[in-house]
């Protein structure tokens, strides 16, 4: 569960197991599922536009000899765009999928929601189509974790490519350009790992961002606000 908790649930923070028997009292069983409609509805357009994106931004800075295939730069930029695109598309999904999932502080007025149309409801309401966007600005920082995965990517399969050819010419065999698959999975996953460390905090600044107001006010209200806010009252273990 990456959503921080607040107010009467502060004391929780960094426990997962008192979180977890939180949510069982508040909710029941049940309550370990919420935001799961939302993620299986939201995951196959997310990922649908991040690769058509990334492909067709990949193949047009190749076309238009900006950036050639391959190059660092095309794949820096096909990254980023790819997740902007997906980002700006998909993210009511995930901010309906964020406030079902965290934790309310009835003390601060805050409400549990029972339902995603009670929930889509609620923030139509108070804060208007906008707060279907909160939380954007940290999602567009956290495109560079798309940007840095596909640059990782890249280039550890040319290097593990050039090693094996390498060798494959010491065998008196002919050149490749193909890797066995599992290869390509765990350079994927390597990828995948450093870029998720690199660019983790904006996702503690994005949840924060798409919290219920706290007795009517919202505590964070931009994304450096909140990692100023964050780091100022946690440290950098609060990121």
């Amino acid at each position: 569960m990456s959503q921080a908790v607040h107010g009467e649930f502060a004391s929780a923070a960094g426990h997962p197991v008192t979180i977890a028997q939180k949510i069982l009292a508040e909710s029941g069983v049940r309550g370990f599922w919420k935001g799961l409609r939302p993620t299986l509805i939201g995951i196959i357009p997310a990922r649908s536009i991040y690769f058509y994106a990334y492909e067709q931004t990949k193949r047009n800075l190749d076309r238009k000899e900006w950036l050639p295939e391959g190059s660092v730069g095309n794949a820096i930029v096909s990254g980023f765009m790819a997740g902007v695109a997906s980002n700006t598309l998909t993210n009511p999904i995930w901010m309906v999928k964020t406030r079902m999932q965290l934790l309310a502080d009835h003390t601060a007025g805050q409400v549990a929601y029972n339902s995603y149309g009670e929930t889509i409801n609620a923030i139509m309401k108070e804060e208007g189509i906008g707060g279907f966007y909160k939380g954007l600005s940290a999602s567009y920082w956290g495109c560079t974790e798309g940007a840095i995965q596909f640059l990782l990517y890249e280039r550890v399969k040319s290097r593990l490519l050039d090693i094996t050819n390498e060798q494959r010419e010491k065998d008196g065999l002919p050149p490749t350009k193909q890797l066995p698959k599992k290869t390509y999975f765990f350079s994927a996953a390597f990828a995948k790992g450093i870029a998720s460390m690199l660019t983790y905090p904006h996702e503690v600044a994005r949840t924060r961002l798409r919290e219920q107001a706290r007795s009517g006010v919202f505590k964070y209200k931009g994304m450096w606000s909140s990692i100023g806010i964050i780091a100022r009252e946690e440290g950098r273990g609060g990121e």
